[in-house]
C-alpha cells in the first residue's frame, strides 16, 4: 500500500509538468508567429523554399 501513496504524491508534479510544457509550447508558438510576422514575405518564402530543398521535398 505504500507504493500507492507514493504515486499519489507525484500526481501533482505530473500535472504541473504537463501545464508547464503547454505554457512553454504556447509561448514558443506565439513568439515564432510574432517573429515571422515582422519579416517581409519575400524572406519568409525564400526561407521555407530553402527548408523544402534541404529536406528533400520537390520544388514547386
Amino acid at each position: 500500500m505504500r507504493s500507492i501513496s507514493v504515486l499519489k504524491d507525484f500526481s501533482g508534479t505530473k500535472s504541473w509538468f504537463r501545464g508547464s510544457v503547454l505554457v512553454l509550447a504556447g509561448f514558443l508558438a506565439f513568439s515564432t508567429i510574432y517573429a515571422v510576422g515582422l519579416e517581409p514575405m519575400v524572406y519568409l518564402h525564400d526561407t521555407f523554399h530553402d527548408i523544402r530543398h534541404s529536406t528533400g521535398f520537390p520544388c514547386h
